[in-house]
């Protein structure tokens, strides 16, 4: 099994998951210092709220951007198969 970063979007209007992207490379550090995750979570296991200004770094980072007008976006770390 592998561990990888899974992003979440869903309707802003109903929680309907609309779709789920996994980013095989991923930083796990700087995932939690750009969604501010507490310390008890040091895996990002939990599902964390991607906002304009987290959306920006990431984009900064590794070149693409949410829809986090159109979309809740979550991220957190999953066991993938």
């Amino acid at each position: 099994m592998q561990v990888s970063l899974v992003l979440e979007l869903y309707e802003k209007q109903g929680q309907v998951l609309k779709n789920t992207l996994d980013v095989e490379f991923s930083d796990l550090e700087f995932f939690r210092r750009v969604l501010s995750v507490p310390d008890q979570d040091p895996l990002m296991y939990g599902s964390y709220k991607i906002d304009k200004i987290s959306n920006g770094k990431i984009f900064d980072k590794y070149g693409f951007m949410l829809d986090v007008d159109r979309y809740d976006c979550y991220a957190g770390y999953r066991q993938i198969s």
